[in-house]
C-alpha cells in the first residue's frame, strides 16, 4: 500500500509504534495537533494555495499581485486538496475577515484537527481504528496501521532525517519536513527526550529550514507546556 500523499497524514502515521503495535508519543502527550495544523499550512503552500505575507497566512486569491499576467501560484499549477484536514484549515483561512499570523493557525481546533486526520486515514484504509466501551461507558479507541512495513520504512527515513549525517540543506524535503515537525511535537518513536536535547543545534536547523511554520509551531507549543504548568488547563 502507498502512503498518503499529504503531510499530515504522513506525520499522523509517524507516532506508530511498530514494535507495540499501537500509536504512542504525542497522541498521548497533546502536542500532535499543533504539528498537524503547520504540517497542513506547509502542505498548502507546496499545493500552491497560501503564501507568506510579512509573517501572516494569505491565501493565493488574496496575495499582493495574485491575478496578475505572469503571476502563477507558487510551485506552479494549483493541486488539488485530496486530504479533508487542508480543506478546513484552507477554508479557516479564507474566511477569516483578516490575514493572520501562523502561529494563530497553528495554535486552533487541536483536537478536531487530530480526529480529522485520524478519519481520513480510516476512510483511505491507511489505519483501522477499532471502538469499544469498557463496562458499556467507558469509550475506548483502538488505532493501528494497515500496513506496519511501509510505516516503519517512513519511520526509519525520518528518523535518519533527524539524526544526520545528511546536512539539512541535502534532505529530501519531505523527510526534512517531518523531522523537523516531528522533533518539535515530542514523537518519542523519533526520539526521546535526552535524544532531542543531544539534537537540540539539529533540531533548530531543522526548524529554521521550515520558517515560518517551524518557529511558530515551537512558540505554540512553548506556550501550551507554560499553561499546563501554571494549571490553566
Amino acid at each position: 500500500m502507498e502512503l498518503p500523499d499529504s503531510l499530515p497524514a504522513q506525520l499522523y502515521l509517524l507516532t506508530y509504534n511498530p514494535d507495540k503495535e499501537r500509536m504512542a508519543g504525542s497522541v498521548a502527550s497533546g502536542h500532535l495537533g499543533p504539528a498537524l495544523r503547520a504540517a497542513a499550512l506547509l502542505e498548502l503552500r507546496r499545493r500552491g494555495r497560501i503564501v507568506d505575507e510579512d509573517g501572516k497566512v494569505v491565501t493565493v486569491s488574496g496575495a499582493r499581485g495574485a491575478g496578475r499576467p505572469g503571476t502563477p501560484a507558487p510551485g506552479g499549477r494549483a493541486m488539488t486538496l485530496d486530504d479533508p484536514l487542508l480543506v478546513r484549515v484552507l477554508e479557516q483561512v479564507e474566511a477569516s475577515g483578516r490575514p493572520r499570523s501562523w502561529k494563530h493557525w497553528i495554535g486552533k481546533d487541536h483536537r478536531q484537527t487530530t480526529r480529522c486526520t485520524r478519519d481520513h486515514l480510516e476512510a483511505g484504509r491507511w489505519l483501522r481504528v477499532d471502538r469499544s466501551r469498557v463496562l458499556g461507558i467507558v469509550a475506548r479507541t483502538a488505532v493501528t496501521v494497515r500496513d506496519p512495513a511501509s510505516t516503519r520504512r517512513l519511520i526509519n527515513d525520518v528518523r535518519r532525517a533527524l539524526r544526520g549525517p545528511t546536512t539539512v540543506d541535502r534532505l529530501d524535503d519531505r523527510d526534512r519536513q517531518l523531522a523537523a515537525l516531528g522533533a518539535l511535537a515530542e514523537i518519542q518513536i523519533l526520539a526521546g527526550w535526552r535524544e532531542r536535547h543531544a539534537l537540540r543545534a539539529r533540531i533548530g536547523e531543522l526548524t529554521a529550514s521550515i520558517s515560518p511554520a517551524g518557529p511558530a509551531l515551537r512558540r505554540v507549543i512553548q506556550t501550551e507546556k507554560a499553561a499546563h504548568s501554571s494549571g490553566a488547563v
